[in-house]
């Protein structure tokens, strides 16, 4: 008999939820800018706005652009030490570093008092928030099992989009407080409940098996592995005991391969890896969803709308997404990760040609409410489709692309392509429009529409696929020691048995050795084989 399909445990489920919250910590102060730079009274106590002449000094432009691009900067940095840490100390100090530096730079954000505080604030905020971005898919890709790891990792897409909700929300609700200061440092303050929430999850969530495993801690990623995926049904444990046989056998030959940055390029079925994930991260990014996000009060500006309508539309606008996120995640495991995907790409671009096209038309005049109209239709079309097919799937996508050894520094790579990226869109996105306006759009449409085109030949199928045996579809099917189709239980003696097929193993049949196995799952082998008697 085969391992079983069905792998659902409530407590693993939970686990991932939680450790997916830490996007929340990274979406959250990522989206507040939107809402700030939204606010009069921050242009005016920043001295960004000129009361007198009733518009913006000579250098705002400049200095919001660093606002927005800083945090960027910081994010690339942090990105990349971030890695070492969770390579180093494992995926939970990961956490604990993001959440030092989200609640420094969080709180030095809140107390700034000039421009200049306000921007060197950012760049540390961006250290830790980012760095969630990077941890926090890796951990829960390493805890979920590879039929449901599309919903479960997709998890983190879903936060995402909550943070970005939850900025919009509170920062249309202190547009209302009566002190003009509160009104933006209000929602700046609650930056920091969610990297201390972090803080406070990791004394309930396990250390990655697979982490303890690259470790040699074999007995206590066993004990893990076991409480993640035991399934009440099945009192041999078919899934848990199998998993974690593959899973060790796998660490054994990950623990002697280069886990350099070198090689994530010298080896050519890495250097594939790493390309395909940086290239849909740079791709993603192109579609201008953080310029619209970040700039989105500034572009509702341009069509029309009052400071209200425009803090108003941006929360709709979130909500779209967090919609759309959770429908993603609910559906990779089902249709697969390409369909997705492309469909993701080829849509933004759709949206944006028709965005462009009303901007271009009809946002100068600012009469035609139709026309106005329906350039709000095609942002919020927009994120339904990125929501779909590139943010909740291109999370669990960087997470399971790459072998045990380095992961972190794979998906350390797709993260810090999009703080790159990011950092050029936002860096140049106040200048760019308030000079060429509309033509901006095409920068992003040209390069979604030809990264479209590439995407098609070149993306492959990851659903379903547990992480050990990635391997097989980059060519490198002799670093695969044993495939999940291959381990069985024989319910006459409750043993495991192993097929292997040549690569690093040896073509024969073994019953595989167990140490450790839990107490319940032991008393219900010993009872199974009573009955049998």
């Amino acid at each position: 008999m085969s391992l079983q399909k069905r792998q659902f445990n409530w407590y693993n489920f939970f686990i991932c939820f939680l450790v997916s919250l830490g996007q929340i910590a990274f979406g959250y102060p990522a989206s507040i800018i939107g809402t700030t730079l939204g606010e009069p009274s921050f242009l005016v106590y920043m001295k960004l706005f000129d009361l007198k002449s009733e518009a913006l000094t000579s250098n705002a432009n400049e200095l919001i652009g660093a606002m927005s691009g800083v945090f960027q900067a910081g994010a690339f940095f942090g990105i990349l030490v971030v890695s070492y840490v969770m390579d180093r100390w494992g995926r939970k100090a990961g956490v604990i570093y993001c959440s030092v530096f989200s609640l420094f730079g969080g709180a030095l954000l809140v107390g700034s008092k000039s421009a200049a505080m306000f921007i060197v604030a950012r760049f540390f905020a961006g250290i830790g928030s980012w760095g969630f971005l990077a941890v926090t898919p890796v951990y829960s890709a390493e805890l979920a099992p590879p039929e449901l790891r599309g919903f479960f990792v997709g998890m983190n897409g879903v936060n995402i989009a909550l943070g970005y909700g939850l900025a919009s929300y509170m920062g249309m609700a202190f547009y209302f407080a009566k002190d003009p200061v509160t009104q933006w440092r209000g929602p700046l303050g609650l930056a920091l409940i969610w990297p201390l929430m972090m803080l406070i999850i990791t004394f309930f969530t396990p250390e990655s098996p697979r982490w303890l495993l690259m470790q040699g801690k074999v007995e206590k990623a066993r004990e893990i592995v076991y409480k993640l995926h035991t399934i009440k049904s099945d009192p041999d444990q078919e899934f848990a005991r199998g998993e974690f046989y593959q899973m060790h056998k796998q660490s054994e030959l990950d623990r002697t391969l280069n886990p350099g940055w070198v090689e994530m390029f010298r080896r050519p079925s890495y250097r594939k890896r790493s390309l395909l994930a940086m290239g849909f991260a740079f791709i993603g990014q192109s579609t201008a969803v953080l310029v619209i996000n970040n700039y989105g009060p500034t572009l509702y500006k341009a069509l029309g709308y009052g400071t209200k309508d425009q803090l108003a539309l941006q929360c709709g606008w979130i909500t779209v997404g967090i919609i759309s996120n959770f429908v993603g995640a609910a559906l990779m495991d089902r249709i697969g990760r390409r369909p997705l995907m492309l469909f993701g790409i080829s849509g933004c671009c759709v949206a944006l040609i028709l965005e462009a096209a009303i901007v271009a038309t009809y946002a100068e005049a600012g009469t035609n409410k139709v026309g106005l109209g329906v350039g709000v239709a095609a942002f919020y079309i927009f994120l339904a489709i990125y929501g779909l097919g590139i943010d909740v799937v291109g999370v669990v996508f960087y997470g399971e692309l790459f072998p045990n050894h380095v992961r972190a520094k794979g998906l350390c790579l797709s993260m810090a392509t999009i703080a790159i990226t990011d950092l050029v869109y936002l860096q140049a996105s106040a200048t760019a429009f308030a000079n060429i306006g509309w033509k901006f759009y095409l920068v992003f449409i040209i390069i979604t529409g030809l990264g479209a085109i590439v995407m098609f030949f070149v993306l492959p199928e990851t659903k379903g696929i547990p992480l050990e045996e990635m391997a097989k579809i980059f060519g490198d099917t002799e670093d695969v020691i044993v495939y999940a189709e291959d381990i069985l239980i024989d319910h006459n003696t409750h043993e495991l048995v192993v097929k292997t097929h040549g690569g690093r193993g040896t073509e024969l049949t073994y019953v595989a050795t167990e140490q450790g196995i839990t107490p319940e799952i032991e008393k219900a082998i010993v009872a199974e084989k009573i009955e049998h008697v």
